[in-house]
């Protein structure tokens, strides 16, 4: 059952962050850092919009998906541009859930943090704007629309990194933005091909266009959408940008670039390849797909082997989120119902985790004026809220028991070998390879354990330094948004239903329709 959006409850979760953005912009030099309270009220009538949808998703099986559509533009000789249409379903609510959850926390967090810094009505206004177009990005259906969307989230965070960043900001911005760009070109070019092969930009139309096209046409497409999309995710190679970007940005939008704004491709990929592009998915198993497992494999076990090489915090969180988005991947290859709500749930798992790390890295920096992990030691007496979100954050990371990163990656694994075994015969076939795949991935899953883990020892175990000896507890307005995170990670990791039961039907009726 799909219902009409009739209170337009999808519409305002994006407009009102967007339009109150000006309201922020204009208050902004007399409240100063007091904005981010006014940005957090505007999100968090955003989350409560998006949850209330999440709930009923969760309470009502027969419930489909929520949608609202708008007459947008005109059709074009042969090709229907569509109408402007938001979708909140089993695949899309948990995501955009995260996205304004997080948003709302790391505002009031922001109100300390940049404190000090200038110009915050611009800072705020353009955080909202940020905010706002990640939502759209994922609630949208419309391929012209989704592509608007998608390069409202890039301007803002630029703008964001380039102004308010540290170190070299303004070029580490423009690497930033040239990558993103380039990587949105390749995008925007599958999304043209498919208007004017499949004469529609929406999503759910697409698969009916594409009858009776050539295979390899479709591929090629399918191709450029997702190197657009992995430029996103940073997959190896196209990750460079991520590790500086990342670490210089401020800290709050390194809470949002990493935990919420990455994993926005990958849901992407999902989206349109698996709705899209059916045919695609259905002849090229395994082949096609499983050139992406290896590329996630690649992936995870590059970013897990730089994180462990790293001393500056940031720059160790940043290549952890290049590992986490090739957990994500290799989810999105598995071409199997749990693989595919594992990725769903890594999204949430990460989205959480690596923003309560990014967040007490903050707290760090701000009480200590370092990032360098070999300046801190023994604060796990000193800062015991701070050391216990940071394990939680990190186990959550490494998928241990009662968070909710354990059901990410056990539903990702057994997805991928499900499908390996389904076509096991002889070691040369490609689904046994998939087998030896997934073993090594699980293997190369301890990285995440080994960096996390050597992480907390370092910084919250040992002989306090000479920054560490007279420390504190961090203020408590950044302290409680990285609480309540570590919390909501714990809670999900129990109950993951919560999250996972309407994008299992929804996964589930996607895939028995591919066949």
């Amino acid at each position: 059952m799909i219902i009409e959006d009739n209170s337009f409850i999808l519409f305002q979760s994006i407009i009102v962050p967007a339009a109150f953005s000006v309201l922020a912009l204009v208050l902004g030099n007399r409240l100063k850092e007091k904005t981010g309270w006014l940005s957090s009220v505007i999100l968090l009538y955003s989350t409560i919009l998006i949850g209330y949808i999440q709930l009923r998703l969760f309470l009502e099986p027969s419930l489909e998906a929520i949608e609202a559509s708008y007459s947008w533009l005109p059709k074009i000789g042969s090709l229907s541009l569509g109408s402007f249409t938001l979708r909140a379903d089993g695949l899309s609510t948990p995501i955009a859930l995260i996205i304004s959850i997080l948003c709302t926390l790391i505002s009031i967090y922001s109100v300390k943090y940049m404190e000090h810094e200038h110009a915050l009505g611009q800072y705020f206004a353009l955080y909202l704007l940020y905010a706002s177009g990640m939502i759209g990005t994922v609630l949208v259906t419309n391929l012209a629309a989704f592509f608007l969307f998608f390069e409202l989230m890039l301007i803002p965070s630029w703008a964001l990194i380039g102004v308010w960043g540290t170190g070299l900001r303004e070029k580490i911005a423009f690497k930033y933005f040239m990558f993103t760009e380039a990587g949105a070109l390749s995008l925007l070019a599958g999304i043209v091909a498919t208007g004017f092969i499949a004469n529609t930009f929406e999503i759910f139309e697409v698969s009916q266009g594409m009858v009776g096209i050539e295979l390899g046409v479709q591929i090629a497409i399918v191709v450029a959408m997702l190197l657009g999309l992995f430029v996103k995710m940073a997959i190896f190679p196209l990750h460079t940008w991520l590790p500086d970007a990342h670490a210089e940005a401020p800290t709050p939008i390194s809470a949002l670039l990493s935990p919420a704004m990455i994993g926005i491709g990958g849901y992407a990929a999902i989206r349109i390849v698996y709705t899209g592009f059916p045919a695609v998915v259905k002849a090229s198993t395994p082949q096609f797909m499983l050139i992406l497992s290896v590329l996630a494999l690649v992936t995870m076990t590059y970013g897990g082997y730089m994180a462990l090489a790293q001393d500056d915090i940031k720059r160790l969180l940043a290549f952890s989120s290049i590992s986490q988005m090739g957990y994500m991947l290799f989810g999105i290859a598995s071409v199997s119902t749990i693989g595919l709500v594992g990725a769903v749930l890594l999204y949430v798992s990460h989205g959480l985790g690596k923003a309560v790390l990014f967040m007490v890295s903050g707290v760090l920096i701000h009480e200590f004026k370092t990032r360098s992990i070999k300046e801190l030691g023994g604060l796990a007496a000193k800062m015991p809220y701070t050391a216990i979100a940071t394990l939680i954050g990190f186990l959550g990371l490494m998928g241990f028991p009662y968070i909710i990163g354990f059901w990410a990656e056990l539903y990702i694994f057994t997805g991928s070998m499900y499908t390996a075994l389904q076509g096991f015969s002889h070691l040369l076939e490609p689904n046994s390879i998939r087998v030896l795949i997934t073993s090594l991935a699980i293997v190369a899953s301890v990285l995440t354990a080994s960096y996390g883990l050597w992480t907390v020892r370092r910084v919250f175990y040992g002989q306090p330094t000479e920054k560490t000896m007279h420390a504190n507890e961090g203020p408590m307005i950044m302290i409680v948004p990285i609480m309540i995170l570590a919390a909501l990670a714990l809670i999900l990791g129990i109950y993951p239903g919560l999250m996972a039961s309407s994008a299992s039907t929804y996964i589930s009726e996607l895939l028995g329709s591919i066949g």
